[in-house]
């Protein structure tokens, strides 16, 4: 038995397990979304400290040349392991609260993207998490400990992947520059009062038992702390831009890309409220700060050759849109108005963005024709293939998404996504001991990791081994931020007989380690 390495977050409500029916209790937490009471569930310390982290995104201060030496008084407020720690831990919150889309390739192209930036930064050797949050409006976000947070929005809204990177590279700055530490050694007083504002507002909205409105309540909250530091927050967003302008192009993007999106979001945002005015609260834009940042990209070094629009960027765009849009009808005509317009890459991601649309509407038969002749167009590309597998196991074509699997990990061997989406296919027609064995062999990579306990928890049940069943269980409880749950699963693991001595140990060490966990949250 293999298990993920510790992960930990907040807790939900405690499920009491049936006294023999673990097969209840695994349906009960592994199906897509779990239920969590908002107000059991966020601890109001730390979701202060969360908030803090999200309204002091703007505070961005010059680069490290450029700033005095704080040292101490940095690393008194917050220090590295603590904004490790606190990072880890909020997004643990923004998992229990179903804030995250959980798309493992959205996921790792944003990481994939990101890490570009990254590794042209002097953060360069630190560990960075980028991931998708379910949320159409146009912003991002940047937590303690090397955590972005891209709102599908942002995807959908940007028009290439110049100005998609030019928003991650602003992140990654606040990040690299430990900019959200640096705001609290400043302003402690302020920052605390604030936080304690928004969890009022919080859990006001939690209350309600209306999802919409807890987002609701975190805006307002946000839109007035930025207001009130406005004058602020301006010259150091400007400080950010120039970082992030220099990652762009050092990482072979177009450093247009950041002051062209502002110019869009400027434009449309002048006569009315659009979805980039969540953007502009949070990332406050003048005519000043444009002109500077589009002055500053003539000089950057631009790359000495212009490369094709990103294929990937173009899939990951539509299918951030399949994926989220409420009005699938709309979707698919939008989609067909673009193949009949489109060429290239812009006309495969179209035709992938319908076979989404499609295999959301129901429409499953009509889904496998137009992945089949994507994969028949462009069998390079593994996406296409992942995407039939998908359509044929809703089609019901068992012995078809086998062979697709089959013959896309032969090609592509060592694929995450393909990995797990083969496991499910076996699990889904009673091949219990081959997906386990699949899964146990697949690298726990952090955009498959969820998926793949929750797979591992259902495979061990099935195949009789009720202590391992409960240990993964638990596992993806801990990912997803439910500590008190996790430990339940964990002293039910406890009470099975199918552990040896050895896992037995490991078993109650990591239910102690939670119980540590939990009473530090309190």
């Amino acid at each position: 038995m293999v298990v993920s390495p510790p992960s930990f977050g907040v807790s939900g409500t405690i499920y009491r397990r049936p006294s023999s029916n673990l097969r209840f209790c695994i349906d009960h937490f592994l199906s897509r979304e779990v239920s969590v009471s908002a107000r059991s569930a966020l601890n109001p310390f730390r979701i202060g400290l969360t908030c803090l982290g999200l309204a002091g995104l703007p505070m961005a201060l010059p680069a490290a040349s450029l700033l005095p030496d704080m040292g101490n008084s940095v690393d008194e407020v917050l220090s590295p392991t603590e904004e490790a720690r606190l990072g880890e831990e909020v997004l643990h919150q923004l998992r229990a609260m179903n804030a995250l889309l959980d798309d493992p390739l959205l996921d790792r192209y944003l990481q994939s993207l990101g890490q570009r930036l990254v590794s042209q930064s002097t953060a360069a050797g630190d560990p960075f998490l980028f991931f998708a949050v379910r949320d159409s409006r146009i912003n991002a976000f940047a937590l303690p400990g090397g955590y972005v947070g891209v709102n599908t929005g942002l995807i959908i809204q940007t028009r290439n992947e110049s100005e998609l990177a030019g928003v991650l590279a602003h992140e990654v700055s606040h990040v690299s520059q430990r900019h959200i530490a640096r705001r609290m050694a400043d302003s402690r007083q302020a920052n605390i009062l604030t936080g304690a504002a928004m969890v009022a507002a919080i859990l006001a909205g939690a209350g309600s038992g209306n999802p919409q409105m807890v987002q609701g309540a975190v805006s307002a909250g946000m839109a007035a702390t930025v207001q009130n530091a406005i004058s602020f927050t301006l010259q150091n967003e400007k400080e950010a831009d120039r970082i992030g302008m220099r990652l762009l192009a050092d990482a072979g993007f177009d450093p247009n890309g950041m002051p062209s999106f502002f110019e869009l979001m400027a434009q449309q945002s002048r006569f009315y409220e659009t979805a980039y005015s969540d953007f502009l609260r949070t990332h406050p834009l003048s005519t000043e700060r444009i002109s500077e940042a589009t002055d500053r990209a003539r000089m950057v070094a631009a790359p000495k050759t212009r490369s094709a629009p990103s294929r990937a960027y173009l899939l990951m765009r539509a299918r951030a849109r399949a994926l989220t849009g409420d009005d699938l009808i709309a979707s698919q005509t939008a989609f067909r108005t673009e193949i009949d317009r489109s060429q290239g890459t812009a006309l495969e991601a179209a035709r992938y963005g319908l076979g989404l649309t499609l295999l959301r509407q129901g429409q499953h038969p009509a889904a496998v024709n137009e992945f089949t002749a994507l994969v028949r167009d462009h069998p390079e590309i593994p996406e296409y293939r992942q995407a039939l597998g998908e359509a044929q196991q809703a089609n019901g074509q068992n012995d078809a998404v086998l062979a697709t699997y089959r013959t896309a990990l032969n090609l592509f061997p060592g694929d995450s996504v393909l990995s797990l989406g083969y496991a499910r296919a076996l699990l889904l027609q009673g091949k219990a001991q081959d997906a386990y064995t699949q899964l146990e062999a697949l690298s726990a990579t952090p955009e498959v990791t969820g998926r793949r306990l929750r797979l591992l928890a259902q495979a061990a049940e099935e195949l009789g081994r009720k202590g391992e069943a409960h240990v993964y269980l638990g596992e993806y409880l801990a990912f997803q931020g439910q500590t008190r749950e996790a430990i339940t699963q964990m002293t039910y693991a406890l009470q099975e007989p199918d552990l040896d001595d050895i896992e037995r140990t490991r078993v109650e060490n990591r239910r102690k380690a939670l119980a540590r966990r939990l009473r530090a949250q309190r």
